[in-house]
């Protein structure tokens, strides 16, 4: 916890607001991302695609072939979301399914080369903005976020 004083015991001027979100961490990730994916959303439409479609493809491409629920897993998205992107993906020929090889109840999605391809193009836009966005801090300061909210994200994990 921080040292700044938690503002819910105080009176608010309703009028004029108390400002909390200013420090509400939540809060504050959220625009980051939201900002982030507004950028980039031009290089995706460009392309024909769209955040949910990029969010499969960035986890396909990082953790290579996997399940509907190995997706739903990776992208924090609902399982009829993911299911409906994957059918999408799959009719523009982006990624592919397969029974999977070690539970023949299964099916495994893989990108396509066109996949890898779209998600290629995209990706170096998403470093240039990230670029933009990191600009001025060390690597120690990011290193040292990075590690923070992995921490973060174990401590929300252990509560889940």
């Amino acid at each position: 916890m921080s040292s700044k004083e938690h503002r819910e015991d105080k009176i608010v001027d309703l009028e004029k607001g108390d400002r909390w979100l200013d420090d509400y961490l939540p809060y504050q990730l959220y625009r980051v991302t939201n900002r982030l994916n507004v950028r980039l959303q031009g290089r995706m439409r460009a392309l024909d695609i769209n955040l949910s479609q990029w969010r499969i493809l960035s986890v396909l491409h990082s953790s290579g072939t996997l399940s509907i629920s190995g997706i739903v897993e990776q992208t924090l998205m609902e399982q009829p979301t993911v299911s409906r992107v994957v059918v999408q993906l799959e009719k523009d020929g982006m990624v592919e399914r397969r029974v999977s090889s070690g539970d023949s109840r299964m099916i495994d999605i893989t990108l396509t080369p066109k996949g890898a391809e779209t998600f290629t193009s995209i990706r170096q836009s998403a470093y240039a903005h990230e670029r933009i966005a990191l600009e001025g801090l060390s690597d120690e300061t990011l290193d040292l976020f990075r590690e923070t909210l992995r921490r973060i994200e174990s401590n929300i994990d252990i509560y889940d």
